[in-house]
């Protein structure tokens, strides 16, 4: 049987499109997320101050979500390379500056800020319409960007992180006790499968990275060192930060403070919290008692207070456990649903929220 040329070549040309497509598809998977997160960045849209205060003030749920407010913005180019970043298999690796020390700069985060900002306002987008799966992958998209945003492990990351997860949870709340019982289920397995976010010990623990920078920077360079730090030479004959001993016993009652620190975060639940909210009073104490102390200045410009930290992270944690109940009962949960949790449900401002005490954190669920 002969067949036409044209018949030959088209079927050519097809199947070298989706080994094309095909190709991409592999390739996306192993390209580092990043660079995927600074593709998409390229191809944002210019946006006014007020315009991003508006989209965020959506996607926190602030004001309501109208149509016409993204319809003169074009986000697909951005959302697509946000989606291949998504479902990269390759490590997501910043590539920061590490050697700056306390001087390094995290540009990347304000720019997953905003990213988590258009996906969650797009999901709304979605919901608004009826598309509820739509919505539900962008919300996917949404916990993926958190985590990403954690993935290396210091204290700015981690607090970003928990900020971005929760507003997710958020939105999620507001829309999922009018899904059906199915998409719930789809959605609560999805979250389940998604890699875990990283922790406040191991972000605390890299602190001493910043420690161990300076001091290297101390030996190559003093008086750039002091500088990074606002220890500036001082014009008087006795000048402490000259002498070795003194920059030595600074970080050495660093490392001491930070051990006790570490150990306080080590703990679980309401015991951590107690001990970091005791942890951090009494460093405040010895400072402002011995704060004209050498050794003391170094915890005084560097030393983060952990309290509002431990928060944040045990209120994505509750939010988490919250949003699973609502995922699990939808409309028709009630109190006996939630006996054994530490949260309740309660009718505040014409709707309901799940409610809890310790840690303090509510989220607002449609009933």
């Amino acid at each position: 049987m002969k067949y036409p040329i044209k018949s030959i070549i088209l079927v050519i040309l097809c199947c070298a499109s989706s080994l094309l497509r095909a190709a991409e598809v592999r390739s996306s998977r192993n390209t580092n997320p990043a660079l995927l997160y600074w593709q998409a960045t390229a191809e944002l849209p210019p946006l006014s101050e007020a315009q991003a205060r508006q989209l965020r003030e959506i996607a926190d749920g602030k004001i309501p979500f109208k149509a016409e407010i993204i319809e003169e913005f074009d986000f697909e180019q951005p959302v697509k390379f946000l989606r291949k970043a998504v479902v990269s298999e390759a490590p997501c690796e910043w590539g920061l500056a590490w050697e700056e020390g306390v001087a390094m700069t995290t540009p990347h985060l304000a720019k997953m800020r905003e990213f988590s900002t258009i996906v969650l306002v797009l999901a709304e987008a979605k919901f608004a319409k009826g598309e509820v799966a739509g919505g539900i992958d962008l919300l996917l998209v949404a916990h993926h960007i958190a985590r990403d945003a954690g993935v290396t492990p210091f204290l700015i990351s981690n607090i970003i992180q928990n900020i971005l997860e929760r507003r997710t949870i958020e939105t999620a709340a507001r829309h999922c006790m009018s899904w059906d019982a199915e998409m719930r289920g789809d959605y609560a397995r999805s979250q389940s499968e998604l890699p875990g976010l990283s922790l406040l010990p191991q972000a605390f623990a890299w602190e001493l990275a910043w420690i161990d920078a300076w001091e290297k920077g101390l030996q190559e360079d003093f008086d750039q060192a002091r500088e990074k730090l606002g220890l500036a030479a001082s014009n008087t004959e006795s000048d402490p930060f000259e002498d070795p001993k003194l920059i030595h016993e600074m970080t050495d009652n660093y490392r001491k403070v930070h051990a006790k620190g570490m150990a306080t975060l080590r703990l679980k639940g309401k015991a951590r919290r107690l001990a970091v909210a005791e942890f951090d009073e009494n460093m405040a104490a010895d400072l402002t008692a011995n704060k004209k102390l050498t050794k003391n200045i170094l915890v005084a410009l560097a030393m983060p207070t952990l309290n509002k930290m431990v928060r944040g992270e045990d209120q994505t944690s509750i939010a988490r456990a919250m949003l699973k109940s609502a995922l699990k009962h939808g409309p028709e949960i009630g109190e006996k649903d939630l006996e054994g949790q530490p949260f309740k449900l309660v009718r505040k401002d014409g709707g309901w929220e799940l409610e809890s005490k310790d840690p303090e954190f509510s989220l607002k669920i449609r009933k």
